[in-house]
């Protein structure tokens, strides 16, 4: 078989990006997709944000009904600098979650752990305190006073994407009430509104005690005695509440127009009495004593914000498109783009339901930076990945010791954390290692986007040594195996957590992402005038390739739960208990021994060892990532192909999965299965109003797949480099004149 370089494309004149001479009417284009709401559902609420900054409103424009949507799209009021952690009376320590783990290739190796091989009944406390502290802190609901769902008729309510504004119309016991609804610019934290009735409508300003729940709106409505909401100045027009919440401590200002008051009504509640039938307010959050603006002033701080970024991002205009698919994807596409950009646009990395509520109690996953925020730096938005990037340095000193004390080089990054960059105990994120290789990525992406080499050299000589030392990590986590002459990795649970760090060897996906990481860090340090790193290069030449079935099909790794084994012919299963639904929210995984057994026959009737070539793992190592020598082409066609065949198309939900499918596909010219998968076979009944991605009760919302989403269409657009064809992942069948803007290829 012929060992794949660069699968390159045909140049199609027949389709075409936009030239100067043919602009795209980016604000048409966001009109046609502007969200709409006609009924109270706890699914169908929409979030207002700054990206740093968000609060999600119900169908009356404000935040009326938070015990009503609490298990939907709930009304969260969230921030990046809002945490809150309750007070450790036991004394818990970070050491006390520490446990020694012999694994494969790494005999003495300390982890953050939960549960552990014999932890103590402290330590497993230690350890479940230290992952639910710090979590994101809910700021407050701002909603109608007294308002009876039952009484709200004609229901008519549309976000206007380009200048981020939330119009409301609805009856409500027969007067007619409009409510117009902003967040502000950059580091401006509030909800401003007016309100135009027929009849006086007061607002509620509520504060809630944190729940400390892993996956939920964080809201404790029975708590008024463990937190407290002060008013330091009260003015005609403003005033100003001290907020203290156990260590926590914020501040919340507020500015009216006309003749309203302010009055408490309970502990932690104010209502804010309307002086007339058409007035405004805002209601600004900060850590520090500041001042609201009007909103007014709000408002026109939301329409530049907005009108900046839809018009200087990518974008993609699929309206001379005929294909029926087209409008799902295009409206699939924008809303992501503002679903990212209003939540994600932090100085750190988001978590999987951004500022919307709580799943894993607000923290952050490193290893899905990938899929939240990779594309940023391919739709000319780099500035914004290089926030999140900035964190990282940030978290370089706890890197380094977790690298040190399980006995690697260089950093270690953690999976799960937050902006203080702890490692949360997990029993099986601690074992990951694909979040590894994301900020030489990231470092990489933002080197491809610079503009000027002047730009170029302040990349380099800021993220030098961070590629260095992730690099460095990766060169000291391998094993060589000396009677096959090659490099592995063994002792790492792989990217899809079913292939556990205790059986797994060679995960596809961990495998090619090292090639590329460190061929990458390679490339830094010629950038910056160094040599190549001999030992990285010798590490890279004797990489062991990916593990192929007797059929040719790409194999999840070379061993592992549920890989077949072809020298025994015989399957190892995990005695655990299966996952459940959703996967192991929670982070832990129970333990079970490999036992090796013999198949007879399937149910389908295929052979035992079929192999289905549909894991994650085999398809991202060529489609997130390029050629390398660990991969040919003939068994990635067939592992494609046979993807295809037996993929869920008509179950499941966007997650990553369908991108990684996409991704793949694209590289591998086959834009059949592309349009396929990032159409989901045209599932416009897995799209709720916001453009959220619904996949479980628990996560009713999944920023990661919107994430994804824009990273596999961008490039099914701008391509990948060697590509000359313009739209690779569209069929050329007159059906897909897609005609776009301001994308960039993937490496």
């Amino acid at each position: 078989m012929k060992q794949i370089s660069l699968i390159t494309c045909l140049l199609l004149p027949l389709l075409v990006s936009c030239t100067e001479n043919e602009k795209i009417d980016r604000r048409s284009l966001l009109e046609r997709n502007n969200p709409v709401v006609s009924e109270l559902n706890p699914l169908h609420s929409l979030n207002i944000g700054n990206g740093k900054f968000a609060a999600v409103m119900d169908a009356t424009g404000l935040q009326t009904f938070p015990q009503m949507y609490s298990e939907g799209l709930s009304l969260g009021t969230y921030s990046q600098w809002g945490w809150h952690s309750y007070p450790n009376t036991e004394g818990y320590r970070a050491e006390e979650i520490l446990e020694n783990h012999p694994l494969p290739g790494h005999p003495q190796g300390v982890y953050a752990v939960q549960k552990g091989l014999g932890m103590s009944e402290r330590s497993q406390a230690a350890a479940e305190w230290i992952r639910a502290n710090p979590h994101r802190l809910h700021l407050g609901n701002v909603g109608f006073e007294d308002f009876e769902a039952e009484a709200i008729t004609d229901i008519n309510q549309t976000l206007h994407l380009y200048d981020g504004s939330l119009e409301s119309a609805f009856r409500y016991k027969g007067h007619d009430v409009r409510v117009s609804t902003v967040c502000g610019g950059e580091g401006e934290d509030q909800i401003a509104a007016r309100i135009v009735s027929d009849t006086l409508l007061n607002v509620t300003l509520r504060f809630p005690y944190p729940s400390g729940g892993h996956t939920d709106d964080g809201c404790n409505w029975d708590a008024d005695s463990l937190h407290s909401s002060v008013i330091l100045s009260e003015e005609d027009h403003s005033a100003l509440i001290k907020r203290v919440v156990d260590s926590t401590e914020y501040y919340v200002a507020l500015h009216w127009d006309g003749k309203c008051s302010l009055e408490r009504l309970s502990e932690n509640a104010f209502v804010l009495k309307a002086g007339g039938k058409d007035w405004s307010f805002n209601v600004r959050f900060s850590p520090q004593a500041l001042k609201a603006q009007s909103y007014v002033q709000a408002q026109k701080s939301t329409r530049r914000l907005w009108n900046d970024y839809w018009n200087t991002t990518g974008i993609i205009d699929f309206s001379q498109c005929t294909d029926p698919r087209a409008p799902l994807l295009e409206r699939r596409v924008v809303l992501s783009q503002y679903l990212i950009r209003s939540q994600e646009a932090q100085d750190y990395p988001p978590a999987e339901t951004g500022l919307t509520y709580n799943s894993w109690y607000g923290k952050f996953h490193l290893e899905m930076v990938m899929w939240h925020s990779f594309h940023y730096a391919l739709w000319n938005q780099p500035q914004l990945l290089e926030r999140q990037l900035d964190f990282y340095l940030k978290a370089m000193d706890n890197a380094r010791e977790i690298a040190s004390r399980q006995g690697f080089e260089g950093v270690r990054w953690m999976k799960m954390t937050d902006p203080s960059a702890i490692e949360a105990p997990s029993d099986i994120g601690s074992f990951i290692i694909w979040q590894q290789p994301h900020p030489i990525y990231m470092a990489e992406l933002l080197y491809r986007a610079a503009e000027s080499e002047k730009e170029k050299s302040r990349i380099l000589e800021k993220y030098s040594e961070m590629v260095a030392q992730s690099a460095a990590f990766m060169a000291s986590f391998v094993s060589y195996d000396a009677e096959n002459d090659r490099y592995i990795i063994q002792g790492a649970c792989a990217a899809n957590e079913s292939y556990n760090e205790e059986a797994t060897l060679n995960p596809a996906f961990e495998m090619a992402y090292w090639h590329f990481g460190l061929s990458t860090a390679q490339k830094w340090r010629e950038r910056s005038g160094m040599q190549r790193d001999s030992r990285w290069d010798g590490i890279m030449e004797k990489l062991a390739p990916l593990s192929t079935s007797p059929d040719g099909i790409y194999l999840p790794a070379e061993k592992g739960p549920g890989i077949p084994d072809f020298k025994t012919m015989t399957i190892p299963v995990s005695t655990a208990a299966a996952a459940p639904a959703g996967g192991y929210v929670n982070g832990q995984r129970p333990k079970g021994e490999i036992v090796y057994v013999k198949p007879s026959k399937r149910a389908d009737g295929r052979d035992p060892f079929y192999v289905r070539g549909t894991s994650s793992e085999n398809l991202l190592a060529y489609g997130m990532l390029p050629a390398s020598p660990l991969v040919e082409e003939e068994p990635l066609q067939a592992t494609l192909q046979r993807a295809s065949e037996n993929w869920n198309w008509n179950g499941g939900n966007w997650s990553w999965n369908y991108p990684t499918l996409v991704m793949n596909a694209t590289r591998l010219s086959r834009s059949d299965i592309a349009l396929r998968a990032a159409t989901m076979n045209d599932r416009s009944d897995l799209l709720l109003p916001s453009g959220n991605n619904y996949r479980s009760q628990t996560l009713r919302m999944y920023l990661p797949g919107n994430g994804g989403l824009l990273l596999a269409v961008g490039m099914m657009c701008a391509g990948y480099d060697g590509c000359t064809e313009i739209n690779p992942g569209f069929p050329k069948d007159g059906g897909w004149n897609v005609r776009w803007e301001g994308l960039k290829p993937l490496p």
